[in-house]
């Protein structure tokens, strides 16, 4: 009984000892690393992105905002030359906006709240300096009914005015089939985004994808099955991020949670679909705009070693580390 006593005791302290850490310790910022790379004669370049630990993209730090360690030490830029670049410098940022318009939208009073809510989302996501966005975000708009196929309305771009033009021409009598053909329009989504990574990489860029679906009902064409969908789905890129948007009381909302992996949304009503897309858009524009490419003159001349990138800003603090090889490093290394 005396040790049993003992050892509650001594468990109950490591618990409020646990906790009090908990509320002592600076909040964390999520640093992830997407890709690196070294060159000679000493260039180490790291892709990375800064989430809050809500998951939310981290925009606008500035240099400042970083140490750079190598093997635990912090190094000056007097001893390593660097320079962090933002997302639109490296970065293609593809959207794909995927609408249902099916009899059921089309039909209804519906159709003018879509439109509207769209032209929103086109705002959040797009940079607007001038008619043409000067940043990585590009977006293209697509549609699906009971067709077999998704039917593009806008080729990929950057122009808000093209974008929002595109939607303002979405009429009735566009759809020759009232059915729904979600899965499938799920399906072809996944191959169109994948391509989208793949034409980054021949441009020598990181790519990153969004998906957005929105639906106000299920799949009715039959032509795919739930499965098949959910499959392409899970077996994506990582660097595509799925979002789904219901609206109405006839969506099958736990699908549409597997679809939307990254984030789901529903409307009750027409009304609040204004909102739920700005919602939406608001997570896409943070993410888009949350990956940094760190280039930098490394001091070390051989081995193997550990690099952290450590990001402050105010009270918010987040590191990651990694491991690159300084074989055959030399000091005539430059950053352009």
């Amino acid at each position: 009984m005396r040790f049993t006593a003992v050892l509650m005791t001594a468990l109950i302290f490591m618990l409020i000892q646990s906790c009090s850490g908990d509320n002592d310790t600076t909040p964390q910022l999520q640093v992830t690393i997407e890709n690196q790379f070294t060159n000679l004669p000493s260039n180490v370049s790291v892709f990375f992105k800064v989430q809050d630990g809500a998951g939310k993209g981290k925009a606008g730090l500035k240099e400042s905002d970083f140490n750079i360690y190598e093997n635990g030490s912090l190094i000056s830029e007097f001893e390593a030359v660097r320079k962090i670049q933002p997302n639109e410098k490296v970065l293609d940022y593809n959207i794909m906006l995927l609408l249902d318009l099916s009899g059921s939208i089309l039909s209804s009073q519906n159709l003018a709240p879509l439109k509207s809510a769209a032209k929103s989302f086109i705002d959040e996501v797009v940079p607007s300096e001038g008619e043409v966005s000067a940043g990585a975000v590009k977006v293209e708009i697509w549609w699906f009914d009971g067709s077999q196929n998704i039917k593009q309305l806008q080729p990929i771009t950057s122009n808000t005015t093209t974008l929002k033009n595109a939607i303002d021409n979405i009429n009735a009598s566009m759809s020759s089939d009232n059915s729904t053909n979600l899965y499938g329009a799920v399906i072809q989504s996944v191959g169109i985004a994948t391509q989208r990574l793949g034409q980054s990489q021949e441009l020598d860029k990181f790519g990153s994808n969004s998906v957005v679906i929105f639906t106000d009902g299920t799949d009715q064409a039959n032509r795919s099955t739930k499965g098949q969908a959910l499959e392409a789905v899970r077996k994506a890129d990582p660097s595509i991020s799925f979002y789904t948007i219901g609206l109405g009381g006839e969506i099958d909302e736990p699908v549409l949670k597997e679809i939307g992996k990254t984030s789901f949304v529903s409307a009750v009503n027409i009304g609040e679909l204004l909102d739920k897309f700005k919602e939406i858009g608001d997570l896409i524009n943070g993410k888009a705009n949350s990956y940094y490419l760190l280039e930098y003159c490394s001091p070390k001349r051989s081995g193997s070693n550990q690099l952290t990138i450590e990001v402050v800003q105010g009270n918010l603090k987040g590191s990651a580390k990694t491991i690159f090889d300084a074989s055959d490093f030399n000091g005539s290394c430059n950053i352009q």
